[in-house]
């Protein structure tokens, strides 16, 4: 059962040139799951057939103001800022689905140590000045600082775990981010653009807070309990995993814009995005063959088959090009076609550095172990298209317009866990198909109908 909300209200004014921007937004999701028709093999004949196994959910509360105006005709400052406020939690289930092991088959559910709330709080602000320094020549920088009151940690009450975390469990509180662009007109038929940037992204309370036990199957065993483990738990401690940080990116980019007549433009634009520190759920960690290595004996001591985590292991490198080409204002028939061509092609989806570039928790890296393996390279590089194409016609004729969209996935490849590392499962190369239909009924309503994937393609 899921809920969602999600509003925003606001104002804007001008004054004297200062031009502002209020506005404020309230959101959350909630899920709670069931699972029915199956037993807690740990009560036996007593186990009901119906679970309520718990849930999660989350909200935040987010203030924004903006403020632009042109100090001259040449130079336009912006300043602003944002507030936020997050609340993560984590629903414990009844007790028939956990408090009896091995917990409810197929969905354990979440048991009251595991359950609980975090919430935190971070402000921002930012300065942006743009110069026109000819008429052909424009370039603007940007600055912005934010200051979490955790980025690591956070305020939290998880079963008996309840307190303010120290500075020891915190880190990244600050970050500093910047972005250098500029756009230099050749002519009134070309156009060059580019940008330098740096970036950040916080863990989200979901990756510094989520621990569960979860039932799953595993080629050849059968279906085993394993877990999640948060950064803050003691079987985390043991085995090394340190507490998460941000992620941190250089960003930068390269384009050329050409108008060579009024109603057709087309766009090339060339990207590279180095991120470190990426966050991502390593691989299930389990024992050796042997079972004589310190990750073996942390395993055995707390009772864990298999564990999983989410670490800062990665460093990843992407660049491609984006292409968007527009042709308007066609003549056909009694009305007016365009054409729209776009497309997205990547040269580069893979690890900075390579597997020696993985960063793993001594003991887990001694055990021969890794928190990242052919199924995470497919989740995060291989499992993303190589190239997306979208091709669109409009047609409008009086008061109805007409939208075409076919857009092409490329080909990916992903890899399933338990399976031979040299098999992979290949997807082709498949176009799928949006048709809408906008119709005028006066000066100010319109009706659409809109139609997805109207050939069902998967």
């Amino acid at each position: 059962d899921l809920n969602d909300y999600h509003g925003t209200m606001g104002f804007r004014t001008n004054f004297s040139g200062w031009q502002t921007d209020v506005s404020f937004t309230t959101g959350g999701n909630k899920q709670i799951y069931t699972v029915a028709n199956t037993i807690n093999r740990g009560l036996g004949i007593n186990s009901p057939i119906l679970f309520k196994p718990g849930g999660y959910s989350f909200s935040h509360i987010v203030g924004n103001i903006d403020v632009t105006k042109a100090l001259t005709n040449d130079l336009h400052l912006g300043v602003g800022t944002e507030f936020r406020s997050e609340k993560f939690v984590i629903i414990a289930g009844d007790t028939a689905s956990y408090k009896t092991s091995p917990g409810a088959d197929s969905f354990p559910g979440i048991g009251a140590n595991n359950a609980g709330e975090s919430t935190r709080y971070n402000i921002g602000g930012y300065l942006d000045l743009g110069w026109d320094i000819s008429k052909a020549f424009l370039i603007n920088g940007t600055i912005r600082f934010e200051k979490y009151s955790d980025a690591g940690g956070g305020r939290g009450n998880y079963g008996n775990q309840s307190s303010f975390y120290n500075k020891d469990n915190v880190k990244d509180q600050r970050a500093f981010v910047w972005k250098v662009s500029s756009r230099y007109k050749v002519s009134e038929k070309v156009t060059l653009r580019g940008s330098a940037s740096t970036g950040f992204r916080a863990p989200s309370l979901h990756q510094i807070n989520l621990q569960i036990a979860q039932a799953s199957f595993v080629p050849g065993s059968g279906i085993q309990t394993k877990g999640i483990v948060n950064n803050r738990s003691a079987q985390a401690k043991v085995l090394g995993v340190p507490t998460l940080k941000s992620e941190k990116s250089n960003n930068f980019t390269l384009g050329l814009g050409l108008n060579p007549t009024k109603n057709v433009s087309i766009s090339v634009d060339y990207y590279n995005i180095k991120v470190k520190d990426r966050i991502i759920l390593g691989s299930e960690i389990s024992g050796t063959e042997e079972g004589n290595t310190q990750l073996d004996q942390v395993l055995q001591n707390n009772g864990i088959v298999a564990v999983s985590f989410f670490t800062n292991a990665l460093k990843t490198l992407t660049s491609g090009i984006d292409v968007v080409t527009s042709f308007r204002n066609i003549a056909l028939g009694n009305g007016k076609l365009g054409i729209n061509v776009s497309g997205n092609f990547q040269f580069q989806s893979e690890l900075d550095g390579g597997l020696d570039g993985v960063t793993n928790p001594k003991i887990i890296s001694d055990a021969g172990k890794s928190v990242f393996d052919a199924t995470q390279e497919a989740l995060l590089l291989t499992s993303r298209p190589k190239f997306k194409i979208i091709v669109g016609g409009d047609y409008r004729v009086g008061k109805v317009n007409f939208n075409l969209n076919n857009t092409v996935f490329g080909p990916t490849t992903f890899h399933q866990a338990g399976i031979d590392a040299n098999l992979d499962t290949k997807f082709k190369t498949k176009i799928v198909t949006d048709l809408g239909v906008n119709f005028g009924l006066s000066k100010n309503i319109d009706l659409g109908i809109n139609i997805q994937n109207m050939l069902n393609v998967l």
